[in-house]
């Protein structure tokens, strides 16, 4: 009787223990437990760690790269919302609807935003957000050769298809990534499963825009809005026809994440109502010079800069991946080769006169010349911080601190950590909290100090927007 009882409260403490594991724990299926208002959870663990994992797709008007910067319906609204919560944002790209639900389950994101109906799948336990707007998927067709010729009551529609109907015996060309996406039963149902459904694996639902645009494909689906955006430019197209219901166009989360689930909601129904969010749609949905700096390739393949066939060849000379020196270049100058500073450095890498002629470049040189000698620069750096930071990723932390500051401060940092007791080959929250504390008499008088009083401020921001735009880099650029 006595081992009977203590079998029984070992089962039961063992029952307690797992309905209290905390939602950011990696388990086989997601937890139900947590109720709203409860503290801990997703939203816990997403503060705790400082950043918010989001998913988009390749949707060229949700998240794409203009001038070496992130922008995007998707990424502009996900940019706010981590804002609101006090973190950073991580993007993850991943076009296939299928597999974005896959990672959501999988705990790889937090929250996927891109256009999703509803999912009736079981093996998929997910929460849609409140709509941050309402959609229609839509037929889009060539309008009819000379369209803006025709003058008569009913104008060029009367040589298209205006009803799914209409679509008996022809074909439709869908992105694979998209089918889950599709209300392709409704069509099917209404032309007697007539229609011919074509699933391309290679075509972006941007390039199958162009095709149709070309005559390469007799017709297509998407959503309304995303259709208009893009009718402004490919003009010779129509999406007036509706082919299915009223969808809202939500967040997705898991089921579990009713804290991050309910954040997001009253986030969502308080900023959709706003004059930002008002902006924010116009300007990637309804401005034709917006609509065409995002039309192109998939963003996966999306160039960053002019001069990234440069980086790229150049990178490989310090075994860096050339989206981190991009990243770089951009903090430093934006891409432009002809800026200057006020201390005098000058072009892409914004290197000082002295600096620069010691890694074989002037003021004079040509953007090639000036990304040589900032890679030379950027190997010195590497080389002499080799054997105090072993860690090649880590140590790139470093080289990025020394690019901005000078090697000198981060040795002062690196033997003021050693002092007082941090890792001398870490950077966060050990190097970079010495280099920060050179700015108080207690450290930059220490015995330790060699190279004085410095602010560390620009340089733990530089190093932070450096690592953050390459995260983004990453997404929008292949290797």
């Amino acid at each position: 009787m006595y081992h009977k009882s203590i079998r029984f409260l070992s089962y039961a403490l063992i029952i307690t223990l797992i309905l209290f594991i905390p939602e950011s724990c990696t388990i086989s299926h997601d937890q139900s437990f947590l109720k709203s208002g409860q503290t801990g959870g997703l939203l816990k663990d997403i503060k705790s760690r400082g950043k918010l994992v989001s998913l988009t797709d390749d949707n060229s008007l949700n998240y794409f790269t203009y001038e070496g910067e992130a922008h995007g319906f998707q990424y502009d609204l996900l940019q706010r919302f981590a804002t609101h919560l006090g973190v950073s944002l991580e993007i993850i790209v991943e076009p296939n609807a299928y597999k974005a639900l896959q990672y959501l389950q999988q705990r790889r994101v937090d929250i996927i935003a891109m256009e999703l109906p509803t999912i009736n799948d079981d093996n998929f336990d997910i929460a849609y957000t409140s709509p941050l707007y309402y959609d229609y998927q839509v037929l889009v067709q060539q309008k009819p050769q000379n369209w803006f010729k025709i003058h008569n009551t009913t104008g060029y529609r009367d040589y298209m298809v205006n009803n799914p109907e209409d679509l008996k015996s022809k074909s439709i060309t869908i992105s694979a990534n998209k089918q889950i996406q599709c209300y392709l039963s409704d069509i099917q149902h209404l032309t007697e499963n007539e229609v011919e459904i074509v699933a391309d694996y290679n075509a972006s639902p941007t390039q199958l825009f162009e095709d149709l645009s070309y005559g390469e494909i007799d017709y297509t689906l998407a959503y309304e809005t995303t259709a208009k955006a893009l009718c402004l430019t490919y003009t010779n197209l129509d999406s007036r026809v509706r082919v299915s219901p009223q969808i809202g166009i939500s967040w997705v989360v898991r089921k579990g994440a009713v804290n991050l689930h309910e954040e997001a909601n009253n986030w969502i129904e308080d900023f959709r109502n706003s004059r930002e969010f008002a902006s924010i749609k116009s300007k990637y949905h309804n401005n034709p010079r917006w609509v065409n700096i995002a039309l192109g390739k998939p963003v996966r393949k999306k160039s960053i800069s002019d001069y990234d066939e440069v980086i790229k060849q150049l990178s490989n000379n310090i075994d860096w991946d050339w989206r981190l020196v991009a990243a770089l270049i951009y903090q430093e100058s934006k891409f432009n080769m002809n800026a200057t500073s006020y201390r005098g450095a000058f072009g892409l890498m914004q290197l000082m006169p002295a600096t620069a002629i010691k890694f074989g470049a002037s003021i004079n040189s040509s953007a090639t010349e000036q990304i040589a000698a900032g890679i030379r620069l950027i190997n010195h750096l590497d080389k002499r911080l080799s054997t105090l930071v072993p860690n090649d990723n880590e140590r790139k932390k470093f080289v990025l601190a020394a690019y901005n500051i000078g090697l000198a401060h981060i040795l002062d940092a690196i033997s003021l950590a050693e002092k007082h007791g941090k890792d001398p080959t870490l950077w966060s929250n050990n190097v970079e909290y010495f280099l920060l504390a050179k700015s108080k008499p207690e450290y930059y008088n220490d015995p330790v100090v060699k190279y004085g009083k410095i602010s560390g401020r620009e340089t733990h921001r530089f190093v932070l927007d450096v690592m953050d735009r390459y995260e983004h880099y990453k997404a929008l650029a292949l290797k």
